[in-house]
């Protein structure tokens, strides 16, 4: 609002409560075609007055003046200069014509505060390292080697949502009014209480959402509007190539067995170890003959176990040889 014109605060109650004379009407038409902004505070205002109720009496109209004075003061919404100058209209407005101007003010700085645009952070787990970080609301979320969570800066009236790349465990703390939501690429996890994995790395074709604790609905770009709800120790399996979704009943404590800085297999075939060994260590792993994929592998990584020592562990299990050079090992 164009504030150097002096007294347009009380020019503009005065011509919506039609109490303005001749110049006062003037001097409002003059300035609202000197931008854009005053004609919009202009007609928002005009808006705001014809949905309103008729004016109070005067005792009720103090009343609703220290009302709205120390709710304003109590919520600190006006932090900023420009709503100290919105706040002095509003006091002027609410002598003049009570709590219908005041609603002015609250369309205005409502309509302010829903245009801001988000600010996101990004938290990171390094290779060979686990991050664990705990939300404002108290969720708490530890995440896999080479993985991020982003999330809001300000705080979503109706929601909380991060978004995942890699695999994260999600300690939610309940609250019905605003559902928790983890975004990744490919699907959204909705959730107001409750305790799960997902793996979702980027590039990878499967997403993988194992339910421990509560109840979680997991929706796709297939799916649309229509969620999976999952139960306790059911783990969904999407395939992003050909959009299926698979259920089964696991061992839910398996899959979040990294947490304790451990990677457990029971029956897993080479190719998933591989992937995982590849992101612990940051290296690239090659297979010469392919039917070694297929190969089962039942036991235990730790992630401050050195190279080494893993395919040593690898060697002896499956019953392979490897070889490594530099950051590149090749197995046969």
């Amino acid at each position: 609002m164009d504030h150097k014109v002096p007294g347009i605060d009380q020019h503009i109650a005065s011509v919506l409560s039609k109490n303005s004379n001749l110049s006062e009407y003037n001097e409002i038409q003059q300035w609202k075609k000197k931008s854009e902004e005053n004609n919009k505070t202009y007609n928002d205002s005009e808006k705001v007055w014809e949905n309103c109720p008729k004016p109070f009496f005067k005792s009720e109209r103090e009343l609703d003046k220290m009302e709205v004075k120390d709710r304003i003061i109590a919520q600190n919404v006006f932090q900023q200069k420009r709503y100290q100058v919105l706040l002095r209209f509003l006091r002027v407005a609410a002598i003049l014509i009570g709590p219908i101007m005041l609603a002015v003010g609250w369309y205005i700085g409502t309509s302010e505060s829903s245009h801001k645009k988000l600010v996101w952070n990004t938290v990171t787990a390094p290779r060979k390292h686990i991050a664990m970080y705990t939300m404002a609301d108290g969720t708490e979320v530890w995440l896999n080697a080479g993985s991020t969570l982003s999330f809001p800066t300000n705080d979503m009236p109706d929601k909380r949502e991060v978004k995942l790349n890699g695999e994260g465990y999600f300690k939610v703390t309940r609250n019905v009014q605003k559902p928790f939501l983890v975004i990744t690429q490919h699907a959204t996890v909705k959730v107001l209480g409750t305790s799960f994995n997902m793996k979702a790395y980027q590039g990878e074709e499967n997403l993988v959402t194992t339910l421990e604790e509560g109840s979680v609905e997991l929706s796709t770009q297939q799916t649309g509007n229509s969620a999976v709800r999952l139960k306790p120790g059911e783990q969904a399996i999407y395939d992003t190539n050909t959009g299926k979704i698979e259920i089964a009943n696991v061992d839910s404590k398996q899959f979040s067995a990294w947490r304790g800085d451990k990677y457990l297999f029971k029956d897993a075939d080479l190719k998933t170890i591989i992937t995982e060994l590849q992101r612990l260590y940051d290296i690239r792993i090659y297979i010469k003959n392919p039917k070694l994929e297929k190969l089962r592998f039942r036991g235990m990584f730790s992630y401050d176990q050195d190279l080494l020592d893993a395919f040593e562990t690898l060697r002896r299990s499956v019953k392979l040889s490897y070889t490594i050079k530099g950051r590149e090992v090749w197995l046969e």
